[in-house]
């Protein structure tokens, strides 16, 4: 690829991430949440009741790390930690009721947001994003399968 192309891909790619920046910052300050924190929450709004380990795994985090990330969320009352019936000595992580609802505010406002984006580009232009979208995650996909993959 030619490093003109490559580098307007990056930036283009850059730009296309930010694009979500609006929304989170205004939740960020609204609730004193960080990304990483909405991010743990979001994992576990997709698996809830994982460990600090399953939560550090997929974070790519020290265990340390979610632990201070697990107290400031417990603070805020967003999410809380559950013995497992199974080994007394495992403590699990979930969300709560509140954590749902922030969740869930982000979600319809972020809907809200991006319908207003694509409404704007029309369906054929929104179509051809898809399309692209969908092969560069299966790209990407492909990549971090590889043997050579190194993050």
């Amino acid at each position: 690829m030619k490093q003109e192309l490559l580098a307007r891909a990056i930036v283009a790619y850059g730009r296309a991430l930010s694009v979500a920046d609006p929304i989170r910052l205004q939740f960020w300050d609204n609730r004193g949440l960080t990304m990483t924190q909405l991010r743990l929450m979001y994992l576990l709004y997709q698996r809830d009741q994982q460990t600090i380990t399953e939560l550090a795994e997929q974070m790519h985090v020290r265990k340390p790390t979610i632990t201070g990330l697990t107290d400031r969320l417990i603070k805020h009352k967003l999410i809380r930690r559950l013995d497992d019936p199974a080994d007394r000595r495992v403590v699990r992580i979930a969300l709560t009721k509140e954590g749902r609802r922030v969740l869930g505010e982000i979600e319809v406002a972020s809907k809200a947001y991006l319908d207003r984006i694509f409404g704007s580009l029309g369906d054929a232009k929104v179509e051809e994003f898809v399309r692209l979208m969908e092969d560069f995650s299966r790209s990407a996909e492909k990549v971090q399968q590889s043997s050579e993959f190194q993050p």
